[in-house]
């Protein structure tokens, strides 16, 4: 009887709302769990924050230049998976250059050592492009950490979940189109459309805003929160070779119309 057990509960966070559901636990233990999930996304928002001088991002790009600098793990990871993704991209995908406005690239992160980054220049790094799934996908290892057999953490439409039940989202991409129905087993979705911040493309040094996008929605399903947000801007940024590069990287595109979700099949 305990595993039908549904608790759901949301805070804002990321400067959106982050919300956990768990399947299977009582409600004082699905209580605790979930506080400890929003603790867990919670450092590293406090980590990320770019408007907080004394965050531990910002603490890094203000810092010396060409030599290592101690980072919380938790930060050093992210950095990791997003030069992990700009290399697997060849370099579309680049947090260096979307900080920077191209005056830098993500070569110039050195990782080497874990737990210190050396920057080979000055330069910001813009981690938004993937740091909602990442939060995401820390809050589920949280939860199955701590016994969890299943659940899902939605952070502002970025969505993962996770465990043997399969969940039935109805997505928003925005207020101009009708929510479209997505199961999600053990994966993880995101999208991305007009309503979307201003996209950097490294490859053509220029700057996307809403008009450029015009009506372009796309919606992106992977194994991890964290690509899924990440392949959604990636789609978005250049969707003429979104088409080959998404797969690569283990996810799946659609795009959204009027008529519903169509496979993601630009020209090349």
């Amino acid at each position: 009887m305990g595993c039908c057990f549904q608790h759901s509960h949301a805070i804002p966070l990321f400067g959106t709302v982050m919300r956990v559901t768990t399947l299977g636990l009582g409600e004082v233990c699905a209580r605790r769990v979930q506080a400890l999930a929003f603790d867990a996304a919670g450092r590293l928002d406090a980590l990320t924050r770019r408007d907080a001088v004394d965050s531990a991002l910002m603490r890094l790009c203000a810092g010396p230049v060409g030599r290592p600098t101690a980072v919380p793990d938790q930060l050093w990871q992210l950095l990791q998976l997003a030069n992990e993704i700009a290399y697997r991209s060849d370099g579309l995908f680049d947090i260096a250059a979307a900080g920077s406005a191209g005056r830098a690239a993500w070569t110039d992160i050195d990782l080497s050592v874990r737990g210190h980054v050396r920057l080979r220049k000055r330069l910001l790094l813009d981690v938004g492009g993937l740091l909602k799934g990442f939060a995401a996908d820390v809050a589920v290892e949280t939860l199955k950490d701590l016994g969890t057999p299943a659940g899902i953490v939605d952070i502002g439409g970025v969505i993962r979940a996770f465990g043997t039940q399969e969940w039935r989202v109805q997505y928003h991409i925005d207020d101009s189109a009708a929510p479209l129905p997505v199961p999600l087993h053990d994966s993880a979705v995101a999208g991305g459309g007009v309503s979307a911040n201003r996209l950097f493309n490294p490859l053509t040094g220029t700057l996307h805003g809403a008009a450029e996008l015009e009506d372009l929605r796309v919606l992106v399903r992977a194994p991890s929160a964290a690509m899924a947000d990440a392949l959604s801007r990636l789609a978005l940024i250049a969707p003429e070779r979104a088409s080959t590069l998404v797969p690569k990287l283990g996810g799946a595109a659609a795009i959204l119309t009027g008529e519903g979700a169509k496979p993601l099949a630009y020209a090349s």
